[in-house]
């Protein structure tokens, strides 16, 4: 037994290594204006009153087929007396433009026949005579329009019916700036004013818009629509709609779709009456006396976001909306439920309270965000999804906010297109989530949302800045926190990044803290001396208390460090409790070594699952980054042998991808090495669904399979294949259904590719389509991989659909990486007219270049952009920072992938980094007693 604890002493103190996550999110900055996209803020918008007719129909004249007519009255009040109007126009046609004093509508005055800047889209009228201060002032337009098929401004939208009819429809999408595609507007979030609008439409047809109807009339075959007064708002929430849906509705709240998916807005009807409730008690403004008075829910088959929060008419695409019980899996259903909160979220933060301009954009986003994982969390709580918040939004934005490729969440140099595009992306949504979630850390959850209640009720109908947030939340912040409230606010919001922070037990009961920003590449021109004022939690084996999210103390950046006395001596200390602050933490190397040995003890030393994520996350990244080696970290990631939960494991799979990618073709070791590291979750875990599963259990299920699955596991193999072979007599159980297809087509025929894309093409559930695209892209055959690149270029795929079915296609098997590649330079000009232009292509070609493993691949690459770079224009810039990305990767490779190929080796040859049944043993013998030995 003494040689037993020898062994196993040794074996725990070697310091063995580690790998690293996800790839990051490219976030091109784009350099400074040269044009002024800004309006002047001279005069205001009062009211508009639009009328709009819209032509979708075989029977409408052929000329006017996918156009509308359009008449606008805009309300108009000059703050000072001026001669200069700016508005914003797109695409639209006038036959009318005259403007009239309110208080003498007979006398009107024509405006010059004025074309908008083709870059900025603003339309200046000089006038002959100025407009007074403070007196309104009637502007009236008559023009037509265009219904793209882009899903942007008011688009056009089609699907086959039950009797495979085509049905067209009208739908719009205006955010952030396509709202002066419909009608001539102060097109920016400042402009805020109350609209009229009136729809005429065929009788077959009926209209949405964002507010009630107040009456109709027909004419003819063609009825029209008059909608009540909208509440003071901004022009990107308006909203219509013009098909032939079916609704679900009780007098206040309805859920609107085709009518054959009727019985699938059902749960969507019910959840989102709830959480609407919930939203509405929380920040104790109930929904309905904001000043509209009823909800539309709304699924769109072709729609560019995921979905919009138009004021009392939200629009979804449809997997985002749809339930069916025997189809949809949990996951899914739980993509709704939160989907749902967010848009609901938004009619607080950004429709009552909005953000002035597109630089703040996290005061609406990193709300609704917020609220989608914990406003869900408070109706189903059965989700959990206040514990996926950490590995979903957290783990998920901290590589590319570790990187030069980032910006702050509030960031000034806002003004393009392509900026305000940039502006949603995880920095707003993820990070500025995270942030807020730190905030109510600090502040308790009470005082966090009795400052929502001030701040939205202080603020309704207006525009805010960051600086009204804080003010706010400096109120409630606690006393002992008061002096590091600035600090927090500003370091986080207008700084880039976030810090390292370590934690080093100079002796058992002597604690440094320091910090450093963390940054994931060397010498990529990031600022690395960028500090930031942070809330430190902590707890040790002593304490054991992973509940206790209070901050302990601060560190500022005017801390070389902080030195704690502990009232114990400890031998372990973890910080960052349930990862409440937006930090990584790192240790001197014998506290990660008495971490490793708690995890190796009976319920993992009794470390939060939160918090095991977190270690696993922190793990691989910092030595990704060279923080720590790899052999520390993936010894300690040894200790995944013995994990079933859902949290670490996704973690950590988060991890291992980035470093299959970065394998290339060179994956058989490491499929020995994970078949090995799952074994016991997936025992533990099964094939199918248990009475006693939780949701996160049933999501760890699926993980586990897919990975089990398609790094060779006989046993899944061979189960996923059977359940495919009985496909058209029984369904497969819903929750595997994602590794069971993907696996069938990985291993399959052209047979088997052929009977799921027949069940593609004929399914009519929105959320089993999206399952089946993207499983489709899982084939491994060349031939079937050209076949399904080709099914995704043709009409047979919706555009909204295209990228994720592409990407499936290249980053389900590392062996396909280079073929989607050379497919997509074969039929470049055919992929760019299929997704919409070449930009959308540019981003395809950074995302696979990301995947290239060798200079060839690099070679082609460049020989690529030579060649084509032409045909970009602006989106050239992304093919360069594609070849950037790939030496980067190249670099990274050369310098540190030896070690994990060293580990992995080792492992699949039974060497010192393989985990026998006997090592294994005497680690845990070694652990138990590790306290006293420590």
């Amino acid at each position: 037994m003494k040689s037993m604890i020898v062994a196993a002493t040794l074996a725990v103190c070697l310091c063995l290594s580690a790998a690293a996550p996800l790839t990051e999110e490219n976030a091109n900055i784009a350099p400074a204006a040269e044009e002024n996209y800004r309006l002047i803020t001279d005069i205001e918008p009062i009211n508009y009153n639009v009328s709009l007719k819209p032509y979708l129909l075989d029977s409408d004249p052929s000329e006017k087929r996918f156009t509308f007519d359009g008449e606008a009255y805009i309300t108009i009040k000059p703050k000072v007396t001026t001669s200069t109007l700016v508005l914003h126009s797109k695409n639209l046609k006038y036959s009318l433009r005259e403007f009239y004093a309110k208080s003498k509508p007979d006398v009107k005055t024509t405006l010059p026949a004025v074309e908008p800047n083709n870059v900025t889209d603003i339309v200046t009228y000089t006038l002959t005579s100025a407009l007074v201060a403070n007196q309104e002032y009637v502007l009236h337009f008559v023009y037509t329009g265009t219904m793209d098929d882009d899903m942007h401004g008011f688009y056009r939208s089609s699907y086959t019916d039950s009797k495979n009819n085509t049905k067209w429809l009208g739908s719009t999408q205006f955010q952030t700036n396509h709202a002066r595609r419909a009608f001539p507007s102060f097109d920016e979030p400042r402009f805020k004013a109350t609209f009229d609008i009136t729809l005429t439409s065929h009788k077959s047809m009926k209209t949405y818009s964002n507010t009630r109807i107040v009456n109709s009339t027909t004419n003819g075959d063609y009825v029209t629509d008059r909608y009540a007064t909208t509440p003071k708002m901004s022009t990107y929430i308006l909203a219509f709609i013009v098909s032939e849906f079916n609704e679900r509705f009780n007098g206040d709240f309805g859920v609107i779709a085709r009518p054959e998916f009727y019985k699938q807005t059902e749960y969507a009807f019910d959840v989102g009456q709830e959480i609407l409730k919930d939203l509405g008690d929380y920040f104790d403004i109930p929904y309905y006396s904001m000043g509209n008075d009823k909800m539309h829910m709304a699924a769109i088959p072709d729609f560019s976001a995921g979905a919009m929060e138009n004021w009392g008419l939200l629009t979804y695409r449809e997997r985002a909306l749809l339930y069916d019980e025997g189809s949809t899996t949990l996951s899914a259903q739980q993509y709704i439920a939160a989907v749902v909160a967010h848009e609901q979220a938004h009619m607080w933060f950004g429709d009552l309270v909005t953000c002035q301009w597109w630089s703040y954009t996290w005061l609406n986003e990193g709300f609704a965000r917020y609220f989608q994982y914990f406003g869900t969390h408070n109706v189903e709580t059965h989700y959990q999804m206040d514990q996926q918040f950490v590995v979903d939004q957290i783990q998920a934005v901290m590589n590319m906010d570790s990187t030069v490729n980032t910006n702050p969440m509030s960031d000034e140099n806002t003004n393009t297109p392509a900026d305000l595009s940039r502006m949603f992306n995880s920095i707003s949504y993820n990070k500025g989530g995270t942030f807020i979630r730190m905030v109510k850390y600090v502040m308790g959850e009470e005082n966090f949302k009795n400052s929502l209640r001030e701040y939205l009720k202080t603020h309704q109908y207006t525009n805010t800045v960051p600086s009204d947030l804080f003010t706010v939340w400096k109120k409630y912040i606690p006393a002992q926190f008061q002096s590091y409230a600035d600090g927090l606010f500003k370091s986080f919001t207008e700084q880039v990044g976030y810090p390292v922070i370590t934690f080093n037990l100079t002796t058992p009961t002597t604690l440094v803290i320091s910090q450093k920003r963390f940054l994931l590449k060397e010498g990529d021109g990031a600022d690395g001396n960028l500090l930031y004022t942070v809330p430190i939690t902590y707890t040790t084996n002593v304490e054991n208390n992973f509940n206790l999210t209070t901050p302990k103390l601060f560190v500022t950046p005017n801390d070389t460090s902080v030195e704690q006395t502990l009232p114990q001596a400890v031998s372990w200390i973890v910080g960052n409790v349930q990862e409440t602050g937006y930090y990584r933490v790192n240790y001197d190397v014998k506290s990660w070594h008495g971490i490793h040995h708690a995890l190796l003890t009976n319920n993992w030393g009794g470390i939060h699952e939160l918090n095991r994520a977190q270690v696993v996350d922190d793990l691989f990244n910092l030595a990704r980054a060279s923080v720590i080696d790899y052999d520390l970290a993936l010894d300690i990631l040894a200790y995944l042998k013995t994990e079933t939960n859902y949290l670490p494991w996704t973690a950590a799979f988060n991890g291992y991808n980035y470093l299959v990618i970065r394998l290339g073709l060179e994956t058989k070791n490491f499929a020995v090495y994970i078949r090995d590291m799952t074994s016991k979750a997936y025992d533990f875990l099964g094939f199918e669904d248990k009475p006693t599963d939780t949701t996160l259990d049933i999501y760890n299920r699926a993980k586990i399979l897919s990975w089990a699955c398609k790094f060779g596991k006989k046993e899944c193999i061979t189960k996923a294949q059977e359940y495919f072979k009985n496909l058209d007599n029984k369904p497969v159980p819903v929750n595997i259904r994602s590794a069971v297809y993907c696996t069938a087509m990985r291993e399959g025929t052209e047979a088997d590719f052929n009977k799921l894309y027949n069940k593609y093409l004929t399914e009519t559930v929105a959320t089993e389509v999206t399952l089946i695209l993207n499983s489709l892209g899982c084939v491994k055959d060349s031939k079937l991989v050209s076949k399904f690149f080709h099914i995704i270029v043709s009409d047979s795929v919706r555009r909204q659909d295209k990228s994720a079915a592409l990407s499936s296609l290249y980053s389900e098997n590392n062996e396909n990486v280079e073929p989607v590649f050379d497919l997509v330079a074969e039929n470049l000009d055919a992929l760019a007219n299929s997704m919409g232009g070449y930009s959308s292509v540019a981003s395809v070609i950074s995302n696979i270049a990301s995947r290239f493993t060798t200079a060839q691949q690099e070679n082609k690459l460049k020989n690529f952009n030579t060649q084509n770079r032409g045909k970009f224009g602006g989106s050239a810039s992304t093919l360069d920072s594609a070849e950037k990305t790939v030496k980067e990767n190249l670099d990274w490779a050369e310098k540190k992938l030896g070690t994990f190929k060293s580990h992995l080796e080792k492992y699949t040859t039974g060497g010192s980094a393989s985990l026998s049944g006997f090592t294994a043993l005497s680690m845990v013998l070694f652990a138990v007693l590790a306290r006293f030995l420590c």
